[in-house]
């Protein structure tokens, strides 16, 4: 068994798994069951987990203020007078949020080089257990008829429908509606960037990523998945639409908490919204740790666009939270 998943932080196609740090949507996967006698891999990149503050008038552009909830960009400015303009980034494909990335290439034009979470990473192949039991005996035959339906409308093959574990499925049913996300709304900007000669600098070096990469127990995480958790699913995708759609619209308006919490409640439900292939707490802390220091410079016109997962700057626990705890301002921009 393969998965194929298109990372949200680079243009070019590439396989991850299908969260930030605190995932806020499944990835763009396709699937490929193969013989279930021999083992398999999922190759794995970059952004496996994951993928300031200037003024308006610094950055030379019209920025209005927006409520915390709706917003996706936020000018930081931390007590030792470092200031850019931070970006919460997805996997979301760039076609499907025209205005995102607009407004993400003005703001990283009007700043004078880049901070990114980390840099692409190609980490050792991990294999998925091609023996994990399939979930269809334990579903209702109703809902079993309605899921087949669903997956077939994506495409999945019937001959590999019978054998599909249960997080395939639950994952499969989460991305239902998902563009392609390959280029995406981070790789755009980070492409112009290059174009434009930005300098970039990361928070996690490769050494970071590799220390606190962590093994991942397929086997667990599809034990998590039940039928419950699938009516759960039913029931969201019966209130909402598809749900991968329902999430690039919730990201495409702005609304970084509603997509927060309506994440948090698809975990709370068992649904495995990410594989999450590091410690993504400790990423987490590394990086708040490392952010004043890489936004602080001696120039006062030297303003950073950083690139940051939406999964830690939105919600209790974001990035943004802890910085004004420590003093920090920042201002959520339309």
């Amino acid at each position: 068994m393969t998965a194929t998943c298109r990372d949200q932080g680079a243009t070019r196609s590439s396989t991850t798994s299908d969260s930030c740090l605190t995932g806020t949507k499944p990835a763009f996967c396709t699937f490929h069951y193969n013989n279930r006698t021999s083992s398999s891999v999922m190759p794995l990149t970059r952004r496996h987990f994951i993928g300031t503050a200037a003024s308006a008038a610094a950055l030379a552009c019209q920025c209005v203020e927006a409520q915390e909830e709706h917003a996706l960009f936020w000018r930081i400015e931390v007590p030792d007078g470092g200031r850019g303009v931070a970006f919460g980034y997805t996997r979301v494909a760039a076609a499907v949020v025209p205005e995102v990335v607009k407004d993400g290439v003005r703001l990283m034009e009007g700043a004078k080089r880049v901070v990114l979470d980390m840099n692409n990473t190609r980490f050792p192949a991990m294999k998925i257990d091609p023996n994990l039991p399939s979930l269809w005996p334990k579903l209702d035959p109703a809902r079993a008829e309605q899921v087949r339906s669903i997956l077939t409308s994506m495409h999945v093959p019937p001959a590999q429908l019978e054998n599909l574990p249960g997080f395939f499925i639950a994952s499969l049913l989460y991305a239902e509606g998902q563009a392609n996300p390959v280029p995406s709304v981070g790789g755009v900007i980070v492409d112009q960037a290059k174009a434009l000669g930005r300098p970039m600098t990361v928070l996690l070096e490769a050494s970071d990523v590799e220390h606190l990469r962590k093994p991942v127990d397929f086997a667990r995480i599809n034990q998590s998945v039940d039928p419950t958790t699938i009516e759960f699913l039913l029931d969201a995708r019966r209130r909402v639409g598809p749900i991968g759609a329902y999430c690039e619209r919730l990201y495409r308006e702005r609304k970084s908490e509603e997509l927060e919490r309506f994440a948090k409640s698809m975990s709370d439900h068992g649904v495995p919204e990410s594989q999450t292939y590091l410690d993504a707490e400790a990423a987490r802390e590394m990086m708040l740790a490392r952010l004043p220091t890489a936004l602080r410079s001696t120039q006062s016109d030297d303003l950073a666009f950083c690139l940051l997962p939406i999964g830690i700057l939105s919600g209790p626990k974001s990035i943004l939270t802890a910085l004004r705890d420590q003093g920090a301002h920042t201002t959520p921009l339309a």
